[in-house]
């Protein structure tokens, strides 16, 4: 098994550990949609309507990025 990649803009990436305070929990699934250095990440959550649950800070160890291949759509 290769080891995972550093998280990039809007990659869909897991989370391996918890933030204490956040509304997020392992398991859950969102997009990076921000990239703070020197390695912190903004992360999106959406409910299942498609709204945003919440946007939380994360740092590249506490995710799993999902994606592992970037599709061309146009």
């Amino acid at each position: 098994m290769s080891p995972s990649r550093q998280p990039q803009l809007l990659d869909i990436v897991a989370v391996m550990n918890s933030a204490g305070d956040s509304d997020v929990e392992v398991g859950d699934v969102g997009t990076v949609v921000e990239l703070l250095p020197p390695d912190g990440l903004e992360v999106e959550f959406l409910d299942r309507d498609g709204r945003t649950r919440c946007v939380v800070t994360l740092t590249v160890t506490d995710v799993l990025v999902l994606n592992r291949e970037r599709t061309r759509v146009a």
